[in-house]
């Protein structure tokens, strides 16, 4: 009788836990993108994934490319990428953040002279970040523009965190801004 009540505790408490559906470890508190937008507040947690069915357009890449994809560091152009989603098969918001970066700086926080967001709605349809897609917000930092802010505040064992906050832009016409936003992923140098 105790260990069937011993093991249905564990049953329980196993099935409360939350699953991994495709987070990495590091040595963030919260892995991905936090931030409010149009009045809501969002997490961005996971990296690209593929799924069942799968409609996106993925280039058939297995899950551990798309990981990589999701968080790399180009150590010879000296440039960041960060993909995050709310889901990690089936989204319907995703995070695309590119900004210049240099693992051999030292000052922090870092202020990029040149950054890339792009904040894609999966119920619009269209193809998946691509500038052609009018119903996604975006916003640039760079010589001409600079909709947005983002300071990279560490950058330590691959982990890079940071915030961010700006004016977005739709293809469709309306800005809305971004705000209070902060990112941590664990990167792959390539």
């Amino acid at each position: 009788m105790h260990k069937s009540i011993a093991a249905l505790a564990l049953i329980l408490l196993c099935a409360s836990l939350p699953a991994n559906r495709g987070l990495l470890h590091t040595d963030c508190e919260h892995e991905g993108f936090h931030f409010f937008f149009k009045d809501r507040e969002m997490w961005l947690r996971y990296p690209m994934r593929k799924g069942a069915g799968n409609y996106l357009l993925r280039g058939n890449f297995s899950n551990r490319k798309l990981d990589t994809l999701s968080n790399w560091y180009d150590t010879e152009k000296h440039y960041v990428e960060i993909i995050r989603q709310d889901d990690p098969v089936q989204p319907g918001i995703g995070m695309a953040l590119g900004f210049e970066f240099d693992a051999d700086n030292d000052t922090f926080p870092f202020t990029p002279s040149y950054a890339f967001l792009q904040l894609k709605n999966f119920a619009w349809g269209g193809v998946e970040f691509s500038p052609r897609d009018t119903l996604n917000y975006s916003g640039v930092t760079n010589e001409v523009s600079n909709d947005m802010t983002i300071e990279v505040l560490q950058f330590s064992n691959d982990t890079i965190t940071g915030r961010f906050s700006g004016l977005l832009l739709s293809g469709g016409g309306p800005m809305a801004p971004v705000t209070e936003g902060t990112f941590c992923a664990r990167l792959y140098r390539r």
